[in-house]
């Protein structure tokens, strides 16, 4: 038994280029706060746990 092989062409596409990355703005020590402070804000609707809220309301002071 002979097998013959086929070799199929290959068709050579230009690579992918992707946009570079948009450059990040800069982040204030109060940014991690406020992050933090709309976290807790969503745990303190879904749980009402009074060290969260001592937690929330000492962020929101520190930020005012």
């Amino acid at each position: 038994m002979s097998e013959t092989i086929e070799t199929v062409p290959t068709v050579s596409t230009p690579p992918f280029e992707a946009p570079p990355p948009s450059p990040m703005p800069m982040q204030t020590p109060g940014d991690a706060a406020r992050s933090r402070l709309l976290e807790l804000a969503g745990e303190l609707r879904r749980s009402h746990n009074r060290k969260l809220l001592v937690e929330y309301l000492q962020i929101r002071r520190s930020l005012r």
